[in-house]
This record gives C-alpha cells, structure tokens and sequence, in this order.
C-alpha cells in the first residue's frame, strides 16, 4: 500500500542545571480553549499529561505535527472513556523551538503540581536540556523525537524513554539501496548537532560496511548551509550517493539545488524531510526518487493501546485534510505508551503512580501505532533507549498519473516497490 500525493510547484546546549521551585507559577500559555483534545476539567478525577513542543521557531513544521498526534490520541482516548474511566486532560505549551525555554517550561508544569505525566519535546537537543529537569524532579516522560544515542548511552536515566529509533539506524538502508543500484562513491554531508552527527555515525559505519569510497564529508552549523555550493561540490567529487542533511529545511534545500547544478546522483536520501507528506508540496517534480528514513507509514498494519493505525490515519486526515506523517505518529504513539502504562499502574480509586508508570514504561513489551516498543531496562548502560522499533527507508516515486507517491523501498522484505534512481 502507499499513499498519493500531486506533486505541485514550490516557490553544547549552554544551559545550566534549573532548580525546581515550588514557587514557580504555570504561565498562562495553554490550548486554546476550544480545542477539543478533552473534556473539562473533573475536579480530583481527570487525568493530566502536558508537554512544551515547538509549534513556532526553527522546528515549528515538526512541532506542530507532533502536538498534532498528541491532542488526536487524547480526543480518541476521552471519546473511548479515558483512563480507567478518568477524563484525560493535555496541556501544550508553545517553546518556540528554544532549549532553555522548553526547560524552563517543564520545570513550570512541574512545579504546578497537577501533571502526571510528561511527553517529550521536540529534537534531540532540546530533548536533552529538559531531561536535566525532569529526571531530576521523578517524572516519568515519553519522548518521541530524541533519536541520537547520547542522550540515553551511559546516562542512567531512571524516568525517561525514547521511542523513536536510534539516530544511527536512520539512513543505514539508504546505503543498501545505493549499492543496490550501483552506487560506488558517496558524498556525506550534515548539520554540525547531535542528531545528524548520530545518524550520520551509521552512515560512516554502512558506507564502509559496503566500499562506498567517502568522496566528500563534510559539516555545516545550523542554518549555514549553502546548498548548491554543497550539491555542486558533491557534484565535482564524483559522488554516486548523497546522504545526510539536517532537518526539513535543509531537506528541502538539497532536493532543489541538485538539479539547479546539473547534479544527478545514483540515489539521494535526506534526513527528516522525505518521510513527511508535506515534502513533495515544497519541492516538486525534485522529489522524485529522493529517499529518507520513515519510522512508520501510513500503510503498516500497527495498532496500539487507543486505536489502530488505519483509524488514526483516518481520524488525522478529518481532522487535518491531509495523510500525517511519522512525526504526528510518534506523538500519538507515545500518549499510547503513558496511558497504557497509567492503565496499568492506577488501582481502584488510587490516584496516578508515577513510579508505576516508570515501571512499566522500562519493561514494557508492547506495540503502538508506531510498531515494537522496547526499551533497555533500568540499570542498564542504555537505559531508557529504544531497541524494538525498526525504521523504514521511503522513497517518492511515479504514481503513474502524472504525480509523486511515497513508497516503502527498505528493508526488502517490508518494501512495498522497487527503489527508483536518478541515473
């Protein structure tokens, strides 16, 4: 299965540790209102999971979608009862994309004394600096988009799980489908941070694993990236795959300037851009054959503790107009993962556990609209990583009327088409 869309033209974190107070007050930045993600408040009854997620700044295109899964789960979630009959109530504040203001943020709706739980940010940096704050204050917390490995390696994270996968398995199947092809050079290339630094660790690691010969490999800081001078570089190396990039923006950019400087590799496969609907809207007809990683599609047969993965695409796309993309999926899945895991640890009239909730998210084997979820258990080096769910690597391809489909081309055996090349 796939899904359609027409192609149309385009025009170290330096943040100290936070002290907790209880003397901070939540600022008055919540939903709308009218937003129907839950039922109004049930005083001593109602269920309380919040989260500060970029849906304006840098990461915004990302955020939104993001926040966008976790008000869909928790709408399905309340139409269906809640929690053990309990309303579910969702706090979303707005961090602009900024490290230390998500902190400061978390730190608030911590201190408020009415959250039970919390769901992660968005990006791994920003990922980062929060888990200063609640691993800190005992809170148990889902994140959904912290894919590179330092967070989790080594840090003895008691309170927090990542359910995205590992940054180093992003775009290791692109690699496979190069040579596939007949890729023998590459041209690696990334933005200077730590979740494209981890995804292109795995790129090193396959490229060699292959005998791809490195003809380009090369860093840029945030938002520093002269795209076509980078494409024409790559271009004059020689390079059969071009691989890396940063996020969407800079996704974007690479698939526009290959073409505007006569550069026609084997294969392109791009970080956090491909995977999302929306790609094809910002550059045309230069998307086809453009790869990328794709935790989920819309097409896998998943389900997990609020719906399966037909309603939610279904629900998102009444909602929203459009088919969502892995970023609104892992926003939903992991309200799937804290209500599970609150199901399970609220008794009777109990209130909410939150040592109980980090029980169950640390051994839990489970699934979600996402697919596996399993995590390295407390004590554990990795502790709180993620390591049952596997990536895919999605392609846009002919849809054989005149537009662009993303099609699933790695791993061979889940591959819902045969990869398509620039040359």
């Amino acid at each position: 299965m796939s899904y359609t869309y027409r192609a149309r033209r385009a025009a170290n974190i330096g943040l100290g540790v936070l002290v907790l107070t209880l003397a901070l007050v939540v600022a008055g930045c919540v939903d709308d209102p009218t937003d129907p993600t839950g039922p109004p408040p049930d005083e001593g009854g109602s269920i309380t999971l919040a989260a500060a997620v970029a849906e304006s700044g840098r990461h915004g295109p990302e955020g939104i979608e993001v926040a966008r899964g976790y008000r869909l789960a928790v709408e399905i979630l309340n139409e269906n009862g809640g929690i053990r009959g309990r309303p579910v109530q969702l706090e979303i504040r707005d961090d602009g994309s900024d490290a230390q203001a998500s902190a400061r943020l978390y730190a608030e709706l911590i201190a408020s004394g009415t959250v039970d739980a919390l769901l992660g940010p968005f990006s791994s940096p920003i990922t980062e600096a929060v888990l200063a704050v609640t691993e800190a204050a005992g809170v148990p917390m889902v994140a959904p988009m912290a894919a590179a490995p330092s967070i989790w390696s080594e840090r003895q994270r008691q309170w927090s799980v990542q359910s995205q996968t590992p940054g180093p398995t992003y775009l290791r199947g692109s690699v496979e489908v190069s040579v596939f092809g007949g890729a023998r050079t590459v041209a690696i290339v990334y933005e200077n941070t730590s979740f494209p630094a981890s995804v292109i660790e795995g790129v090193r690691e396959a490229a060699g694993r292959h005998g791809l010969e490195v003809v380009l490999d090369r860093s840029y800081e945030v938002g520093a990236a002269d795209h076509e001078a980078i494409a024409a570089a790559a271009r004059d190396a020689g390079a059969d795959l071009f691989i890396g990039g940063g996020y969407t923006a800079d996704a974007a950019g690479f698939a526009i300037a290959a073409p505007a400087v006569g550069y026609r590799p084997v294969l392109m496969s791009l970080l956090l851009g491909p995977g999302q609907p929306q790609f094809v809207d910002a550059v045309g007809p230069a998307a086809r054959c453009v790869a990328g990683n794709a935790p989920w599609h819309p097409a896998i047969r998943t389900g997990g503790f609020i719906a399966d993965n037909e309603t939610f695409v279904r629900r998102y796309e009444a909602a929203h107009g459009r088919t969502p993309g892995y970023h609104a999926a892992g926003g939903f899945a992991a309200v799937e993962l804290v209500a599970e895991g609150l199901d399970q640890a609220i008794s009777g009239a109990g209130e909410p556990d939150r040592a109980a909730l980090r029980d169950f998210l640390f051994s839990a084997r489970t699934e979600t609209i996402a697919g596996p979820y399993e995590v390295f258990p407390i004590g554990d080096p990795e502790a709180g990583a993620q390591r049952g769910l596997k990536g895919l690597q999605v392609q846009w391809q002919d849809d054989g009327a005149g537009g662009l489909v993303l099609r699933i081309v790695h791993p061979w055996a889940a591959a819902d088409a045969t990869p398509c090349f620039m040359r």
